[in-house]
């Protein structure tokens, strides 16, 4: 497939008059779409180059901070079954530190085994026990209908618990998917108007020349095999190239007649437009798959920094996790721990 050229196409003598404003206008976009291009290539080589280095780098870390907060699970379960005598609010603290750290370990989990058990570990502690009323002695532990009743309980909470995070996962699909239809639908008609137009243009049975028709020939398979891999950009590429070589063909017989040159410059608004939109869905989609803002600025070039700082954040905290689980063995920096964390909770709800 012959590249296409970056030179200007309708070259003016430093004596000609002003250019005409379409061949103004095809040169600007000639220059804006191999911009664009290489913008796009620029992006493609800089999230191979991320997907590489996080899969070696920083994959391994999560991984470890993860169990870590696992084993910190474990450890606060322990104490809240029993394990650490606490008053009632700082036992209440622990319980909603114990809800969050297994919500947050939910939304990563997808092995099915793993999720039930934090999903029943969160329904044990998700609700504040009742508090007997004044006067009335408290049930035994032992007593078998006040068991069983907390046990309806806690499954009837979990079973609540899971059935709204199904609806509210259905409703996060359906949004994900109502987004990606109007995207999906527009790049799909974009990629069959393209195919249609170098179909028309390049049908070999049309050209009398033989050695024109052995051109297009060769061409049509090109078109042919971007088109049955839905590549957009080779079918724009291949395009605007055939533009280029019926300009350069004109240009050569005479002048470039203005019509001709606004039809062009037409198609080539649907190409910049096309690899515009190619740009977006590729930084979008980059910045889904790794939970980051998508309304963040982010270009090509800092890709590496960014995952440099990520790996920073994710060792500081494994030390940090790790200097932590040492002292959380001692009972009494347990507790104060706890009530550390309820101070840091009530402040930032006041925050808020």
């Amino acid at each position: 497939m012959p590249a296409p050229s970056s030179r200007r196409l309708l070259p003016v003598a430093a004596d000609a008059p002003p250019a005409h404003p379409e061949q103004q206008a095809f040169d600007t976009f000639h220059r804006r779409i191999d911009a664009q291009r290489a913008l796009l290539a620029e992006w493609q080589a800089a999230i191979d180059a991320y997907e590489q280095r996080y899969a070696h780098d920083v994959l391994p870390l999560l991984t470890q901070y993860r169990g870590m907060h696992i084993a910190l699970l474990d450890r606060l379960d322990h104490a809240a079954s029993g394990g650490l005598r606490l008053g009632r609010t700082d036992a209440k603290a622990l319980h909603e530190l114990i809800v969050d750290i297994a919500d947050s370990l939910l939304l990563g989990e997808d092995d099915a085994t793993r999720r039930a058990a934090l999903e029943s570990l969160r329904a044990r502690y998700a609700h504040e026990p009742e508090v007997p009323a004044s006067g009335a002695a408290p049930a035994h532990p032992d007593d078998p209908e006040a068991l069983l009743r907390r046990i309806e309980a806690e499954q009837a909470a979990a079973e609540a618990d899971r059935a709204a995070q199904r609806a509210a996962h259905r409703r996060e699909a359906a949004a994900r998917k109502k987004q990606r239809e109007p995207a999906a639908l527009e790049a799909a008609q974009s990629l069959r108007a393209v195919y249609r137009q170098l179909v028309s243009a390049l049908h070999p049975d049309r050209e009398p020349d033989p050695e024109e028709r052995q051109r297009k020939t060769v061409l049509m398979q090109h078109v042919n095999e971007a088109y049955a891999a839905q590549r957009l950009t080779d079918l724009l590429q291949l395009q605007q190239s055939i533009a280029e070589a019926d300009t350069r063909r004109a240009a050569q017989a005479g002048s470039l007649p203005a019509d001709r040159l606004a039809a062009y410059n037409r198609l080539l608004a649907d190409q910049l437009a096309a690899l515009q939109r190619e740009v977006r869905e590729l930084e979008a989609d980059f910045k889904a798959r790794h939970h980051l803002n998508p309304h963040g600025r982010l270009k090509p070039g800092t890709l590496g920094e960014h995952l440099r700082i990520e790996q920073a954040k994710l060792s500081n905290g494994i030390r940090e996790m790790q200097r932590e689980a040492r002292l959380l063995d001692d009972a009494d920096y347990l507790k104060q721990w706890v009530k550390a964390q309820r101070r840091m909770a009530r402040q930032a709800h006041e925050d808020d």
